[in-house]
């Protein structure tokens, strides 16, 4: 699927008020990252957070779905 651009411009809009964001094309998708360190990419039409032991819960007692890719399976993301 192809880069949606006005959907990665109304994400950083929704974010704007949170702090500069910055987003770099990454594997088919587009990486956003805080102050250098990414926490979530845009693929497939959807924003994926990363999440690992110390926020997982947090998530999944709001209903996200977590879903891993990798040849390992060991990175982990949540759908919103």
């Amino acid at each position: 699927m192809p880069l949606n651009e006005s959907y990665e411009d109304f994400v950083l809009d929704q974010l704007s008020d949170r702090g500069r964001f910055e987003t770099k094309n990454m594997f088919g998708g587009v990486a956003l990252l805080h102050r250098g360190a990414a926490f979530a990419k845009i693929k497939h039409g959807k924003v994926w957070l990363k999440v690992d032991d110390s926020n997982r819960d947090d998530f999944s007692k709001l209903g996200m779905r977590q879903d891993s890719y990798g040849k390992d399976n060991a990175r982990r993301l949540l759908n919103l």
